[in-house]
């Protein structure tokens, strides 16, 4: 339902277009929950065949389809943005990327003007990743903007990636979202056994979870692991033996106790229901990896599970609430947010998603609150879903907001004292040939054995005529000295004048020449660094 209680009108609707057509149609705050599963960036095609074989009629009905919409050539279909269905059978989708092919210059321009900050991310990633790579973020980043546009304030989105674009994704949604946004970087774990040459196994997938706001839903009851294990044993299932474990799961923390050390069992699992669980990890291993020969396996490439969509759906929405999946070709979304009593809308860019989505309502039974039909499917696609082609997206019932424009330049830093114009490594070889290489607080010089002067910065410390306690907050030229270590440290803890504290080094008979008189004469420095300072100014405003 919507928030007046009453159904959404696309509810059930499965839209063969651009996914970016239909949310541009989309009603502004008007989705609960978008669950995509969109491509990975993985420059590959891939192809699958669907099971059991396409039939004859399955391929009318999507060429049937298509000529409904005045589409009846591939370039035709093409020209609309959509997939011609093959004759083959194969359930396909493209992951290679390219700005020439997959960019509108629209989006380009777009992106740049109103949203500096996704601009950056997909300039950044043209320098470390490459001109596809950024085309990738680009197709993404205009799609995501709008996404984030129609979740309402209760909204939430989950979107499912690996690693090969989970980085600059993240860039993406914290751009678009806001990084204060950002909940949970969501890992599932399943068992996929590969003979990796180079690498550690590569067994999870990852979920960006990001709320449209402090007010999006958590059902936090529905992701509660059901116990929570007292540290006496590990175990799942209550007095059986499993793998040749003997395990006796217990209700009473003092049972528990007394049985820990009862020669029958391997394992004691004390299990305390009082506190309602714990909450779920951000680790999902409990879900498994869909075999080739699962039956849940449409043929369709990539295709996630059921069960994964149920999950997040039960934690983000209430029954009556609408899901959005603009990447369905597999349908897990649809048939999970059925399953569970949501509303749902689809979009996908082949006609092969009906076949997939009639398959997949077909081999279940779904009723709400966990009703399990045996004889009919709850939702009969024929009757109850709604196939729309890219002629026939919604009308929206409002207009766009106020585009957002992020800021064109950051604010520039903020520093407690300002920088220096001339390197420091500069500035002490320069301070240095001043003195003729020597330390400007007691005579310290980098000598040969015959006592001539080698001319190296090496062993000299550059600090602060005046220090910042006595006003002399400047990092210029014009309030630095080239000192040795020894004093340089001792001269910090004092904090004085560099000239005061020459008389400390003097009394202390710590010069290294014979008299103070002997050294740079600071007044005379102080002017020659000044003129140092003027040329390097100029020079940087030239």
């Amino acid at each position: 339902m919507n928030s007046d209680g009453q159904p959404h009108p696309l509810n059930r609707h499965l839209f063969i277009a651009d996914n970016l057509d239909l949310l541009r149609r989309l009603d502004n705050e008007s989705i609960d929950l978008i669950c995509i599963d969109p491509p990975f960036k993985k420059r590959r095609t891939f192809v699958g065949k669907v099971k059991p074989p396409l039939t004859d009629a399955e391929l009318q009905t999507e060429l049937e389809l298509l000529a409904g919409w005045g589409i009846n050539t591939p370039q035709q279909a093409l020209e609309r943005g959509i997939n011609w269905p093959s004759n083959a059978g194969d359930a396909r989708f493209k992951d290679v990327w390219s700005y020439d092919q997959d960019v509108d210059e629209d989006w380009v321009r777009s992106i740049e003007k109103q949203h500096t900050a996704l601009h950056r991310v997909i300039e950044a990633a043209k320098v470390t990743d490459g001109m596809d790579t950024a085309a990738y973020l680009c197709y993404m980043g205009v799609r995501l903007l709008q996404m984030h546009r129609v979740l309402k304030p209760t909204g939430s989105l989950y979107l499912h990636c690996d690693g090969d674009a989970n980085f600059y994704l993240r860039l993406v949604l914290n751009a678009i979202f806001g990084t204060g946004n950002f909940r949970n970087e969501i890992v599932w774990h399943y068992n996929k056994w590969t003979n990796a040459a180079s690498h550690f196994q590569r067994n999870h997938d990852t979920l960006l979870f990001y709320a449209k706001s402090n007010a999006a839903q958590y059902n936090k009851q529905f992701v509660m692991t059901e116990h929570k294990a007292r540290v006496l044993a590990k175990g799942w299932d209550s007095n059986v033996v499993q793998g040749g474990v003997r395990q006796l799961l217990v209700y009473d923390q003092e049972k528990a106790k007394s049985e820990i050390d009862n020669p029958k069992y391997d394992r004691i699992v004390y299990r305390d229901d009082a506190d309602g669980g714990t909450a779920m990890p951000d680790v999902w291993a409990d879900i498994n990896y869909l075999s080739s020969g699962a039956k849940e396996r449409t043929g369709y490439p990539t295709q996630k599970p059921v069960a994964l969509a149920e999950r997040i759906i039960k934690a983000a929405t209430n029954p009556g609430d609408v899901v959005l999946d603009c990447f369905a070709g597999c349908a897990y979304v649809p048939v999970a947010a059925e399953r569970n009593g949501r509303q749902w809308i689809a979009c996908d860019i082949s006609p092969r998603a009906l076949t997939v989505l009639r398959r997949q309502f077909a081999k279940f039974r779904y009723a709400v609150d966990g009703q399990q039909q045996t004889e009919q499917p709850a939702l009969l696609t024929d009757a109850n879903v709604v196939t729309a082609g890219p002629n026939s997206l919604p009308e929206r019932s409002d207009e766009d907001p106020e585009p957002r424009i992020d800021p064109k330049e950051p604010e520039p830093p903020k520093y407690r004292t300002p920088a220096s114009i001339i390197p420091e490594g500069e500035m002490l070889r320069q301070l240095l040939d001043l003195s003729g290489w020597q330390a400007w607080c007691c005579g310290f010089a980098n000598r040969r054995k015959d006592g001539t002067v080698i001319e190296t910065a090496r062993n000299f410390h550059l600090d602060h005529l005046n220090p910042k306690s006595k006003e002399g907050a400047s990092n210029q030229i014009t309030n630095r000295a080239p000192m040795c270590p020894h004093h340089n440290i001792r001269k910090n803890n004092r904090r004085v004048h560099l000239a005061e504290y020459r008389r400390e080094i003097a009394d202390a008979g710590e010069l290294m020449v014979d008299q103070i008189g002997e050294l740079i004469d600071l007044t005379w420095a102080g002017d020659q660094a000044l003129e140092i300072y003027t040329q390097a100014r100029i020079r940087q405003v030239a």
